[in-house]
């Protein structure tokens, strides 16, 4: 009778386990609305980083899981700005985004060359799944075979707005910087990616309804 109840219990112990592992994480549009919630609370921070002074959003919420993961991605993000001998940085940062379904993050990144003085104005974004507390990709927000039809709204916007592109100008690059908002999506072509025309930095906006179709 004893070795049946361990049996019986260790059988338990692996349906749970299995049970976990298999909840989906996928990201998902599907049932999503936009005044959904925030389940996760965000407090401002500051870190010197050698000459390198990075504000970034620290997080807390119910789910220690998912908060772990935001929190270390967070802190491998920052990493990236840490001076260097040529290079410093001072970084402000926005919440886009902040509902039941994600977490963004628009960072503005003020490069300095410590050589010779001269700065450069860059932006930065991290979008969070909150059903896992990982960063999305691009690709990640939408069915197969997205890339023709979205490259192609982005043309029309650049024609739209009136804005030259550059020679050879990627309209969606396999690491697509972008941020969120609750109701949008934020495509972010830096200085030198995608035209010369006055700074050189494009945001090319879309609201969701405008993306009905390629969405997941």
């Amino acid at each position: 009778m004893k070795k049946l109840t361990l049996f019986f219990m260790a059988l338990l112990v692996f349906n749970v386990s299995f049970a976990k592992e298999k909840i989906d994480t996928t990201f998902t549009f599907q049932g999503y609305s936009p005044t959904s919630a925030s389940i996760v609370r965000v407090t401002p921070k500051t870190k010197v980083l050698k000459k390198s002074k990075i504000s970034y959003p620290v997080f807390a919420g119910r789910n220690s899981d998912v908060i772990k993961n935001m929190n270390a991605i967070m802190e491998k993000f920052i990493s990236n700005y840490k001076s260097t001998k040529h290079v410093s940085y001072d970084t402000s940062y926005e919440v886009t985004a902040n509902n039941s379904s994600f977490l963004s993050v628009l960072f503005t990144i003020n490069l300095m060359d410590n050589d010779s003085g001269q700065k450069t104005v860059l932006h930065n974004a991290i979008t969070y799944n909150l059903k896992n507390g990982k960063p999305l990709q691009l690709k990640e927000l939408f069915v197969d075979g997205f890339n023709d039809s979205l490259t192609e709204a982005v043309n029309l916007k650049f024609k739209q707005f009136g804005i030259p592109q550059i020679d050879k100008f990627d309209a969606i690059d396999k690491q697509q910087n972008f941020y969120m908002e609750n109701d949008a999506l934020v495509l972010i072509y830096n200085k030198g990616e995608a035209s010369n025309f006055a700074d050189g930095e494009v945001y090319i906006p879309f609201l969701f309804t405008d993306l009905i179709g390629i969405l997941k």
